[in-house]
């Protein structure tokens, strides 16, 4: 089932197809007068089309054609009514698609075969307001219906396209909204890495992304916040997402009863290292809990990123890179000892790049990952671009020079030899 497929609807012989589904409707609710087919026949020949479709689908009639016809019959039904539906007048042509949403939507029964109808309706309909008023029932229908087959694709095509939309901030936070939401509860998986958790931690990061800068978070923006913080923190790979302390969504957790969650990531990144953050398990020793999150678990990241924060300090501080085995282990409240294994974790994580040197009893290090990016790493950026510019000019100098004695050289030794 492909969101954004066409179709082609081609007319044959010369009954109008719409007397094609009315002769259908009349199998399927017994009519064996045929009553039906003649109401829509005269109906027809007075004009009045978008009564025939009022008729074929009022009533019983369009609960037997949703429930009973056969899925091919039920997909051409629906094909013939939209497709010269599209011939009407606009709001002649909403009724009827209306209609065939409205008797799709009836039930869960069959409820593969409805959201295939409900798609064609959606790829049908060009005017763009009522394509997404399609759109969300949809998306609503396949929540209510639990078809977890249908949500990826159907949230892939939402995220790939919602940009181009022009929806207001409110409607586009609803969709995101409604497809993390069916994403999380499809993915049937707890683990924090799986590519559908980072999927939804994506989309609530372009959820979160919507508020600006002093923004108040509703009811609904303090939980997503919340949850994107909190998978943040579970992930093995938290410090390659995102800047998540700088979104203005995250930071406006600060007025609300989830300050705490604020609280722990900045403690996390920003904070004292390891003391600040025992200090803060101290005082909300329950909030790991009530979030789900260990706070051994929490305890070893903390010890890692103040490990990446000491190893930025000596980049800072010296071309050398150079991290005594004390500095890490005050750092690290740890013993000395233990140092090397958690420089040996650092490395793995990727969170820095370093030689150890047990004979000096000092790390070495090449490169880190900074644990936030804000004004003072930028700075830093721009140090160090300036610096590598200066030393470029220098060698070209040095190149252009160089060049210029061995031409001069060349140049006397002709002479010489004339």
């Amino acid at each position: 089932m492909t969101v954004g497929s066409t179709c082609v609807l081609v007319e044959t012989g010369d009954e109008d197809p719409i007397m094609g589904v009315a002769a259908l409707v009349s199998g399927l609710i017994g009519d064996t007068a045929g009553k039906l087919s003649k109401e829509c026949g005269a109906l027809l020949q007075a004009g009045k089309f978008t009564a025939v479709v009022s008729k074929i689908m009022e009533g019983s009639n369009g609960a037997a054609l949703f429930s009973q016809a056969p899925e091919k019959d039920l997909e051409a039904s629906v094909l013939i009514i939209g497709g010269l539906a599209q011939r009407l007048a606009a709001t002649d042509a909403a009724s009827c698609v209306d209609q065939l949403v409205a008797a799709a939507l009836a039930t869960t029964d069959r409820a593969s075969t409805r959201a295939t109808v409900l798609f064609q309706l959606y790829n049908m309909v060009t005017d763009l307001p009522a394509r997404l008023a399609i759109l969300n029932k949809t998306l609503a229908f396949v929540r209510q219906a639990r078809l977890a087959e249908l949500v990826a694709p159907l949230s892939r095509h939402v995220e790939d396209n919602y940009a181009s939309w022009g929806l207001s901030t409110a409607a586009t936070r609803t969709m995101l909204h409604d497809i993390f939401s069916m994403l999380s509860e499809t993915s049937g998986s707890a683990d924090p890495n799986d590519a559908a958790a980072k999927r939804v931690l994506d989309l609530q990061l372009k959820y979160l992304a919507t508020f600006a800068q002093d923004e108040a978070l509703d009811a609904i923006g303090e939980e997503v916040a919340t949850a994107a913080v909190v998978s943040f923190v579970r992930s093995s790979d938290m410090m390659f997402r995102c800047d998540l302390l700088a979104y203005p969504a995250v930071q406006a957790l600060a007025g609300t009863k989830s300050a705490p969650v604020l609280a722990l990531l900045a403690a996390l990144l920003t904070g004292n290292g390891v003391p600040a953050f025992a200090a803060f398990a101290s005082q909300h020793g329950a909030l790991f809990k009530a979030l789900g999150l260990d706070e051994a678990e929490c305890a070893v990241k903390m010890k890692l990123l103040a490990l990446a924060a000491l190893a930025e300090a000596s980049t800072v501080a010296s071309s050398d890179g150079e991290v005594t085995y004390a500095q890490v282990a005050v750092a690290l409240q740890c013993g000395e000892g233990e140092v090397e294994g958690w420089i040996v974790r650092a490395v793995g994580a990727r969170l820095v790049e370093a030689k150890m040197d047990q004979v000096r009893g000092v790390a070495v290090v090449t490169r880190v990952t900074h644990r936030v990016f804000g004004p003072q790493q930028w700075n830093a950026l721009r140090a160090n671009i300036d610096s590598w510019r200066e030393n470029m000019a220098g060698v070209r100098q040095a190149v252009a020079r160089s060049a210029e004695s061995a031409g001069a050289a060349a140049s006397l030794k002709e002479v010489a030899a004339h």
